[in-house]
């Protein structure tokens, strides 16, 4: 393998984990945005919702930890077989590193799919 390509392999990690933090941050505030809005009388219809994305800003939330986790420790693994192996990492590696992007693109469209219906729903709670 070649430097060039274990940078965009740091890079990219970087990048997944910073997104990873942003959306992190972003659920911390539809959860603030949820509270406010139950603040308000909220019709017996609508509870089963709240709940809902309760429930799924917690699963997200872990998610994220999770996956964030995973490409720290993936980058730790390739840094050290690039030490170990004349700059080099092997291919096991590399299929980690495309499995963990599918992940990201996977949970990321989850989080976007989540935002747009919760903005949906907030908005009639308005």
């Amino acid at each position: 393998m070649v430097q060039t390509d274990i940078t965009q392999l740091s890079r990219e990690c970087s990048s997944w984990r910073d997104n990873l933090r942003n959306y992190r941050t972003e659920l911390s505030q539809f959860r603030s945005r949820l509270q406010e809005a139950v603040s308000h009388p909220v019709s017996k219809n609508e509870m089963p919702q709240v709940e809902h994305y309760d429930n799924q800003f917690d699963i997200q939330l872990s998610n994220i930890n999770h996956l964030k986790h995973s490409i720290k420790e993936h980058e730790r693994v390739a840094t050290w077989e690039m030490r170990h192996n004349n700059g080099n990492v092997s291919d096991i590696t590399w299929a980690k590193h495309e499995s963990l992007h599918d992940q990201y693109q996977s949970l990321e469209h989850t989080l976007q799919d989540l935002k747009e219906e919760f903005g949906t729903f907030v908005s009639r709670l308005s």
